[in-house]
């Protein structure tokens, strides 16, 4: 008997230390970052994050997209802005800073919706003031280069050389328009606070 469980008990240490050195697998059961972003298992995606394996920059913006939306529409703004705030830095070409602007600018614009719809327009303000004052909503610096040329008839192109090429000259370079984010913000909360009166 007393042998019996020697090898009971060898059999159990063996099969958990297999189990636990062996997979990919989460406490989840997720075993890649979508399937635990499909279960919300937003702290296991993380972790496979980190593995060599995966790209780790698209994997990263992927989950604090999720996560952030996940939050927003649960009504925690503020913990989806901090999720979103901990992403900043991830390289411009997994997400280019204007992206990853207007990300942020959706979900303090969902809050805002969201505070407008309950009447409660000064938390709807505080949002609002999270919101970029210099950039628009397409998240470009107001005042720099959109990146766009105009000839003199108003056609666009993506290039001065393009324009020039088109043989319809002056070429002028287009610059990013205003309103700011949160301009835009606080002009929509106007413009709930209107209606209800």
């Amino acid at each position: 008997m007393m042998l019996m469980n020697k090898y009971v008990v060898l059999a159990l240490v063996g099969f958990m230390l297999l189990s636990s050195c062996g997979g990919d697998a989460t406490k989840s059961g997720c075993d890649s970052v979508n399937s635990c972003l499909a279960i919300y298992d937003f702290e296991g995606a993380r972790q496979l994050i980190d593995r060599e394996e995966y790209d780790w920059e698209k994997d990263f913006r992927d989950v604090t997209v999720a996560e952030s939306k996940f939050w927003a529409e649960k009504g925690e703004i503020d913990r989806a802005l901090s999720v979103i705030d901990e992403s900043w830095g991830v390289s411009d070409s997994r997400w280019p800073e204007e992206d990853w602007q207007q990300w942020r600018y959706n979900i303090i614009d969902k809050g805002v919706t969201s505070c407008c719809d309950k009447g409660n327009y000064t938390q709807a303000k505080i949002y609002a003031l999270k919101a970029s004052d210099d950039l628009n909503i397409d998240g470009q610096k107001i005042g720099t280069s959109s990146g766009r040329w105009e000839d003199k008839k108003g056609n666009t192109y993506d290039s001065q050389w393009s324009c020039e090429g088109s043989g319809v000259k002056p070429c002028s370079e287009i610059k990013a328009q205003g309103p700011s984010m949160r301009e835009a913000l606080l002009k929509k909360i106007t413009q709930f606070e209107e209606l209800v009166k």
